[in-house]
């Protein structure tokens, strides 16, 4: 956001000033994506014909925006150099240390923009966000409660807030918080994905899931709603709805062989087992020896679904094998036997049906034995009558 016009500036430069500030509103307006090198050249006309603080900080922006974080941390000095009471450019150079990831520069940023600034607001929310991911929640709160009495409109400090209530187990105050933070900004996704979180803890999975989609309903590429729902789905063992999210994680995370597994597992019980069983070879690439349940459940598929003894005992002791404390012992023994019994039954019919394939030949030769055989003497030929 633009800081605010210096006074009394030629016209000229009050001019490109006015333009340049226009320029990111009409953005806005529009809500198509901001064109940070457009209003980057907006910001250095208006340089070239004045080094104000102001133009400084708001190139700043544009710069950091692009990811030119060290560009940006230059002007944001060089503004300060110019005007030390410019406050958001103070505070802007700790959230640079953030991204650069220097918490600790950062914090001890914010701390000398609250002393410097004793009416600022997003020093103090920041500082909170910083502690609450530390694990110092009296100190998050304190900050987030400060940052709110200077700005009753603190989304992030009331974030602060709802996370610390909900992590001492204050649901009602956590969700009360949550929805009224909700109110001031409809748009973004947290808010409703940090409601389902405490619908979920309560035990209302229906109320948590309404407040899961619409979180993603705002922003599809959330990934902590739709693993909310993924998780809720695999619970229930509702294997559609497991399917269908991480087939939608997959989309985000195609490298994640965890996620490819339970889209396996999914589709198995979907009694898609084809498949599965190439859902199992995609998490077996991607997760490689570290991933040994992929051959637990493909050896429980091949046994159950293809009849494939053979194949599954070799996969299922694998399993064994890499995994010497089997979680579920009892059962992965259950299909091992299971196997062998019906392998030693295979075995044992086939060797019947050998033996009475002989029979049968041994029955099938023995007549046409018994036809070739010398025929029986018969009585002597008597010799005809002597002529008379």
């Amino acid at each position: 956001v633009a800081a605010e016009s210096a006074d009394a500036l030629p016209p000229r430069t009050q001019r490109l000033f006015d333009e340049a500030v226009k320029a990111e509103e009409d953005q806005r307006k529009l809500k198509v994506p901001t064109d940070w090198s457009y209003l980057e050249r907006k910001w250095r006309a208006v340089l070239d014909e004045s080094d104000l603080a102001e133009a400084r900080y708001n190139l700043g922006v544009a710069l950091e925006a692009q990811g030119r974080l060290e560009d940006a941390r230059a002007e944001y000095e060089r503004a300060r150099a110019l005007k030390p009471g410019l406050r958001q450019a103070a505070v802007n150079l700790g959230v640079l240390l953030e991204k650069q990831g220097d918490v600790r520069a950062a914090a001890t940023q914010y701390q000398a923009v609250a002393r410097d600034f004793p009416d600022d607001a997003v020093s103090r929310e920041r500082l909170a966000v910083l502690y609450r991911s530390t694990g110092q929640l009296e100190e998050a709160w304190r900050l987030a409660r400060e940052a709110l009495v200077r700005d009753p409109r603190s989304v992030a400090a009331q974030k602060v807030l709802v996370h610390v209530a909900f992590s001492k187990g204050d649901l009602d105050l956590a969700k009360l918080v949550a929805l009224r933070a909700q109110k001031l900004d409809p748009a973004d996704p947290e808010l409703p994905f940090l409601v389902g979180q405490v619908y979920a803890k309560q035990g209302d999975d229906a109320a948590a899931s309404v407040q899961f989609r619409k979180a993603l309903a705002l922003r599809g590429d959330y990934l902590a709603p739709r693993y909310a729902l993924l998780q809720a789905a695999l619970r229930k063992q509702a294997w559609g709805g497991v399917a269908e999210h991480a087939s939608a994680l997959l989309k985000v995370d195609p490298s994640n062989a965890a996620l490819h597994l339970v889209h396996g597992l999914a589709l198995r019980h979907l009694g898609k087992a084809d498949e599965a069983l190439a859902a199992y070879q995609r998490a077996e690439k991607a997760g490689g020896d570290r991933l040994p349940e992929v051959r637990l459940a493909r050896g429980v598929l091949l046994a159950r679904m293809k009849g494939e003894c053979q194949p599954a005992l070799e996969e299922l002791k694998a399993y064994q094998r890499a995994v010497p404390v089997v979680p579920d012992a009892a059962q992965v023994t259950r299909v091992v036997r299971d196997c062998e019994k019906m392998l030693e039954e295979s075995r044992k019919a086939a060797e019947a049906a050998k033996q009475m394939q002989a029979e049968a030949q041994r029955q099938k030769a023995a007549p046409a034995k018994e036809g070739k055989a010398a025929p029986e003497p018969g009585p002597a030929p008597q010799s005809p009558p002597a002529p008379k």
